[in-house]
């Protein structure tokens, strides 16, 4: 299914899915680790098309910022 989505699925542009991720915060109430699993998401859709380790080392950064 993950296949298919990725090769069917609507994708959302990569401007718009990193602007998405870097304006992203925890929410008030959300759990560290419900945060740090969004973050992780939004940074593989937002840098889909560069290597995961980039893509985890912004998640990183963006959750210890959030």
């Amino acid at each position: 299914m993950q296949r298919l989505q990725e090769r069917f699925g609507v994708r959302e542009l990569t401007a718009t899915a990193q602007g998405r991720f870097h304006v992203a915060h925890q929410e008030v109430g959300e759990s560290l680790d419900d945060w740090s699993d969004r973050a992780l998401k939004m940074a593989k859709v937002a840098f889909r098309d560069l290597p995961y380790a980039y893509a985890a080392e912004q998640a990183v950064t963006k959750f210890c910022h959030g």
